[in-house]
């Protein structure tokens, strides 16, 4: 709610309510996406600040590759191998798959293209790099499974 009124920029009665009932039905739809039945309480909000303490890591790895994928297309001999990878995860739950899938989308130079069941299908710009992270050192499959209390 603090960050709908930070966007607002207005802090009268009219703003407030309207923050407080989007809060509300934003809650409402979709969230058993965290805090499902079969959790309790504790445990979903474990996995809710653990994700909000990878915000930060996710972010310096975007900005990181940002600078990677502008470095390959402005350099003269545009040192650019693009690919298809299959990853194989043994992910269950579907929010996990799906942040998975988009902290891979969120860092430049991979894009998710498909994903059935635990296997993702991703476009990379340059399939070494992205194979050395996303197949061997598995680093962002990691710390989701981590976050999500998922074994890998």
């Amino acid at each position: 709610m603090i960050f709908w009124y930070l966007l607002s920029g207005y802090f009268d009665l009219f703003h407030i309510g309207s923050g407080i009932i989007c809060c509300g039905i934003v809650t409402l739809i979709s969230g058993d996406l965290i805090f499902r039945s079969d959790r309790n309480l504790f445990h979903s909000a474990r996995i809710f600040i653990r994700f909000v303490l990878y915000i930060p890591k996710l972010m310096v790895e975007i900005l990181y590759a940002n600078i990677d994928v502008a470095y390959r297309i402005l350099h003269p001999k545009m040192p650019i191998n693009p690919g298809i990878l299959t990853i194989d995860t043994e992910f269950r739950n579907d929010v996990l798959r799906t942040a998975f899938a988009n902290a891979m989308t969120l860092t430049p130079g991979t894009v998710t293209v498909d994903v059935r069941g635990g296997t993702f299908t991703v476009h990379a710009l340059v399939l070494e790099a992205s194979e050395d992270e996303l197949l061997k050192s598995r680093s962002i499959q990691k710390k989701m499974a981590e976050i999500f209390g998922e074994g890998q």
